[in-house]
């Protein structure tokens, strides 16, 4: 057996290990954001559609940017339901009670909302990110990230693919939008990756998470 596969299966078993966890914690911001979705507010769309996103990610593709219209506590949440939703026994809409009505709601508030649209977005405080030496480490683990995702994304294989458009997501504003279900396709060490890119690109930019 190779040292390749043993690395593989070494972690899969890690992450199967950690799952329940990643479930728990998964599902309680799962619940925290479905009020928050279902609110007409910017950070509503933005969490609706990101749900929507994990519900149909073909008819619902994401715009990885939109995240830093999110306070913290609502981006890590939708990235706890992300990783929750990488390898999933159930839909993430099967997480909570009545989740079929719930996201038909969403759908009928957010389907067919422009771009343009314009919410009324509630004042709030603004909500201070990590202190600087935890986002020194979230730079760095970002940056060793984001340069194996670059080498990945020069490949011809299904999972090339999946990291060059999360990365043009990031990298181009608008231009390109994700469908969210094809990360469950990567292996865990890129999809752990592109978590700790997303983090890192949130952190760094100065406008990320103000009202």
């Amino acid at each position: 057996m190779s040292d390749s596969l043993i690395n593989a299966l070494t972690q899969i078993w890690a992450y199967q290990h950690q799952r329940p966890v990643i479930i728990r914690a998964g599902t309680q911001a799962l619940h925290r954001l479905i009020p928050v979705a279902l609110s007409r507010t910017a950070t509503g769309k933005t969490v609706g559609r990101f749900l929507l996103g994990l519900y149909d990610g073909a008819a619902f593709r994401f715009d990885l940017k939109q995240l830093h219209q999110l306070g913290v506590r609502e981006f890590e949440d939708c990235l706890q339901v992300l990783e929750m939703d990488y390898m999933p026994e159930v839909e993430v809409h099967q997480r909570i009670d009545e989740g079929e009505h719930v996201w038909h709601e969403l759908m009928d508030m957010w389907r067919n909302q422009p771009a343009e649209f314009a919410c009324h977005q509630p004042a709030r405080p603004h909500r201070k990110g990590p202190c600087t030496p935890h986002l020194g480490a979230i730079e760095a683990r970002g940056i060793e990230a984001f340069d194996r995702l670059l080498h990945i994304a020069g490949g011809c294989t299904g999972q090339s693919r999946i990291v060059a458009v999360f990365l043009m997501s990031l990298i181009h504003n608008g231009r390109y939008r994700l469908n969210l279900t094809d990360l469950r396709g990567l292996d865990i060490t890129l999809f752990e990756d592109c978590l700790s890119v997303l983090r890192m690109d949130y952190f760094t930019d100065t406008e990320a998470g103000k009202p």
